[in-house]
């Protein structure tokens, strides 16, 4: 968010006093990502170490996004970030309505703006392999949700839907919302209507679920000057067919943003897979929906 949140700055250090034993640490808020009920900070303590510091709100927040890569990043799986334990190894702290979660801070740049090599496409594709090939522990399985083949925040557009078609708007952005989004109705419900029809069909077959990222474009991979690599941002961690991953390195979510030579690489090191392609335009499709949902929201 762009914004801090609603969350006193002394409240987050008296939590890193008492939890991670860091005084003195002086925050200074970084106003950068898309998720609106997330907030993150750079937390310089006194003793001159650094950390990255992020707060979820309780609505948003789910346990897995921590847990699950502390477990790859213990099972010795590479490039994934894991958070910091606090006292009694719990990877995060309850404050205010917020879950605060600790990483080291890694001066580093998205893969979006550093630019992969094909050697990191490939290593790229190797992790995604063994993530995917992980097998949990029962008690953390039980805590990802399972897809549903039902895009993210579907139901916002029923309802946006239903208020368009009320009476003219007296508020200026509402106006201007609904005449933006009545000038192209007719692409949105086709883009809805084909992601409800590939989620119903999907929804029938036994495709084999795997634990997937869910979110891994290249602004969700970071790189330092010495080309290390980590995975990082795993809010949407589910299980799912290996297609919800697959679709941001086949081709991309967007033109440009993964050339053919990069998806050969990483499909190099992932293991030439086998790719179920109506899944992957399933996902596509979700994944516009979605957006336009959130955004919308």
């Amino acid at each position: 968010m762009l914004e801090p949140p609603l969350l006193a700055e002394n409240t987050i250090l008296a939590a890193l006093r008492a939890h991670y034993g860091i005084a003195g640490a002086v925050l200074t808020f970084l106003p950068i990502g898309n998720d609106a009920a997330s907030f993150v900070y750079r937390a310089d303590a006194a003793n001159g170490a650094s950390y990255f510091l992020k707060a979820r709100s309780g609505a948003g927040f789910s346990a897995a996004s921590l847990t699950v890569p502390y477990f790859l990043h213990n099972q010795g799986v590479p490039h994934v970030m894991a958070p910091l334990p606090a006292e009694g190894q719990a990877l995060w702290v309850a404050v205010d309505g917020f879950a605060l979660s600790l990483h080291p801070f890694v001066d580093a740049r998205t893969a979006t703006d550093a630019g992969l090599t094909l050697d990191d496409w490939r290593a790229l594709g190797a992790t995604l392999r063994q993530v995917h090939a992980s097998h949990l522990p029962p008690e953390l399985a039980r805590t990802l949700p399972q897809e549903t083949f039902t895009p993210s925040r579907r139901h916002v557009l029923d309802e946006l839907a239903d208020r368009l078609g009320k009476p003219a708007f007296d508020d200026p952005f509402h106006a201007a919302l609904a005449e933006f989004w009545r000038s192209r109705a007719g692409v949105i419900e086709r883009v809805i209507e084909r992601a409800d029809r590939l989620g119903a069909q999907l929804r029938g077959e036994a495709l084999p679920r795997v634990l997937c990222h869910a979110d891994l474009h290249t602004w969700n991979v970071l790189v330092d000057a010495d080309r290390h690599m980590w995975v990082v941002d795993w809010d949407e961690v589910i299980l799912a067919p290996k297609e919800r991953d697959l679709m941001f390195m086949v081709g991309g979510i967007g033109r440009g943003l993964v050339q053919p030579e990069e998806t050969e690489r990483f499909l190099q090191g992932y293991g030439e897979p086998a790719i179920d392609r109506r899944a992957l335009v399933y996902y596509r499709y979700a994944w516009a929906v979605q957006d336009i949902a959130a955004y919308a929201e």
